[in-house]
């Protein structure tokens, strides 16, 4: 393990950490500047937390978004969660029609529409999907009356990566949104929202982004945030957040005006430094390096008779397997001299690889579970 990387994350010396699609590591960096922030705004109150510095409070992680998405500042809204910005965006879109997703997608992503859809006239279709989204049916769902298609970049599930500029071309075509949760490919995937064409596209950090909970951003295409008004609103919403005039709401600009009150500013704070330490190192690299080390344990599993692989070829740096007694298997292979963490989901065992890991690590990770298949059988 490189010295750098245990500078960082000096938890990868006790475990074979595969599990960043659950939640990421953090990088000392980032937990410095977090307890540096909470200690003294807990301590000092607004003698350090002023007005001027709360009004700008979100505009490190606005700036750090906007690079990482390759955006304009001004389309950026700051979120607490991925949950929030959806049901925001869910209560501010009018008009009625068809919710398309897929029966794959994280329920997050789809109970915001179901709940909505109880008081505008919406329908929700989910299309049936086992392990993997037809794509080619997908394209062929959306048809006029749809109003808006939901979907993740990457599949939390089998790590399965979408077409988003085909989507969007279609969606766009008979006058659907393309409304896309991108939080197990922020970090690890190279994102411009304009070229993808997407009209919504959000992302949390404690995944990929290796930041803390209680942080989100959104991109949001201009036209869109002009024509809506948010869904939950409060203080900060407005042009002039400090005037606390109750008699009148003139929305703030851009996607701005999503942004409604207090929050967990440290996570702010947090998540901004974490993006600002990827984008150093450079997301092109980091995909680079995740996808050629999540197809050495592709390779090595490909060996082991009795799993099969269920990630297709299209994937972010997620390695998903079928296996008899997956909870087992997954208990028998934490034994050893570093503990190996990783998932099961839907009965499924998920690895996923970040720049914190290197060959040793599948490499190591493939041979328990080898043993580990040995052993139950």
């Amino acid at each position: 393990m490189r010295e750098d990387l245990l500078q960082e994350f000096p938890s990868l010396e006790r475990y074979i950490y595969l599990n960043t699609a659950s939640i990421g590591l953090v990088p000392r960096r980032t937990i410095e500047a977090i307890r540096d922030f909470s200690e003294r705004a807990m301590r000092e109150g607004s003698a350090y937390l002023d007005e001027d510095m709360e009004e700008g409070i979100f505009e490190e992680l606005r700036r750090a978004s906007s690079r990482l998405m390759k955006c304009d500042e001004d389309d950026v809204a700051i979120f607490s969660s991925v949950t929030e910005a959806i049901n925001s965006l869910a209560w501010a879109l009018r008009g009625g029609g068809k919710i398309i997703s897929t029966s794959l997608e994280f329920p997050s992503l789809i109970y915001p529409w179901i709940r909505v859809g109880k008081e505008k006239n919406w329908s929700l279709e989910l299309l049936k999907s086992d392990l993997l989204v037809d794509e080619d049916e997908l394209l062929k769902r959306i048809t006029e009356g749809v109003r808006a298609v939901c979907l993740s970049h990457v599949e939390f599930l089998t790590g399965q990566r979408l077409n988003l500029r085909e989507i969007a071309e279609r969606a766009h075509e008979v006058g659907s949104l393309l409304i896309v949760d991108g939080i197990q490919a922020a970090g690890c995937i190279p994102i411009d929202v304009k070229s993808l064409d997407v009209d919504f596209y959000v992302f949390g950090g404690y995944k990929w982004l290796l930041g803390p909970m209680g942080a989100a951003a959104a991109y949001i295409r201009e036209e869109l945030s002009d024509e809506l008004e948010p869904g939950i609103v409060g203080w900060r919403s407005v042009e002039d957040m400090w005037s606390l005039d109750a008699s009148s709401m003139r929305y703030s600009r851009g996607a701005r005006k999503f942004e409604y009150g207090t929050s967990s500013y440290d996570s702010k704070v947090g998540l901004a430094k974490s993006i600002e330490y990827l984008l150093e190192i450079g997301i092109e690299s980091i995909h680079e390096r995740d996808m050629r080390v999540s197809e050495r344990l592709m390779e090595r599993i490909r060996e082991i008779e009795g799993i099969k692989i269920v990630t297709p070829q299209n994937r972010g740096p997620i390695v998903t397997i079928e296996a008899d007694r997956p909870y087992d298997l997954l208990k028998m292979m934490e034994r050893g001299g570093r503990k190996l963490i990783a998932s099961v989901r839907r009965g499924l065992i998920r690895f996923s690889i970040h720049l914190y890991n290197d060959y040793e690590d599948v490499e190591e990770a493939s041979d328990r579970l080898a043993e580990a298949v040995k052993s139950l059988s």
